[in-house]
């Protein structure tokens, strides 16, 4: 029989092990949480298509460094929306679907309604991504995203911005700040496109 306090310490070392292991674990996609804002609705707007384009000159999501310390990261996202307190997992995409998905979020939360994928609108949100990358430098997750968000209505262009952002964050044990990271930043800078004159 193992004495009490040697039987303790083991189950010490065991639950330690354990931690560790679920720490480093490590899994082949991120999860993103994309906050919805607070806005007020654009009325007497007709459904508008979505339409995404990667103008990215590298398409590598992750570097080399960042891509080693997340391992098995095979470029796939979980989304998670949240509005308030309130989320609601949406599924798992590549980088061009999650991004279409979140800003199909953001317009119906602002009252667009979002026609169906393979579904033309005379009116079309152009989403193209100049820049996604994220980088650990010096034990600091790195991210750098850009986009130009585009309306057109029958074939013409009406308006446009340009929106980019970067954060970075101290690496912890774990991944879980980079997904931390990126959900941040892809909530600040999707929040930063003003609908409000984009749709006026």
């Amino acid at each position: 029989m193992i004495p009490i306090g040697r039987s303790a310490k083991l189950i010490s070392i065991i639950l330690f092990v354990g931690m560790a292991t679920s720490f480093c674990a490590s899994k082949n996609f991120i999860t993103v949480n994309y906050q919805l804002p607070e806005e007020p609705k654009i009325t007497g707007e007709t459904a508008v298509s979505i339409d995404f384009k990667d103008s990215r000159e590298d398409p590598a999501i992750v570097t080399k460094a960042a891509k080693m310390a997340l391992k098995d990261f095979s470029g796939n996202f979980t989304l998670v929306v949240q509005k308030n307190d309130e989320k609601r997992l949406v599924g798992a995409f590549s980088l061009q679907s999650m991004i279409t998905q979140i800003f199909k979020h953001r317009l119906e939360n602002a009252g667009i309604a979002v026609a169906p994928e393979g579904q033309s609108r005379e009116t079309v949100l152009e989403i193209i991504l100049k820049a996604f990358k994220l980088d650990l430098v010096e034990r600091k997750w790195v991210i750098n995203v850009t986009y130009q968000a585009n309306l057109i209505r029958q074939n013409r262009f009406i308006a446009g911005e340009t929106v980019t952002g970067s954060a970075e964050r101290l690496r912890v044990v774990d991944n879980k700040y980079a997904e931390r990271l990126i959900g941040e930043l892809i909530t600040d800078v999707v929040n930063r496109l003003n609908l409000s004159e984009l749709f006026k």
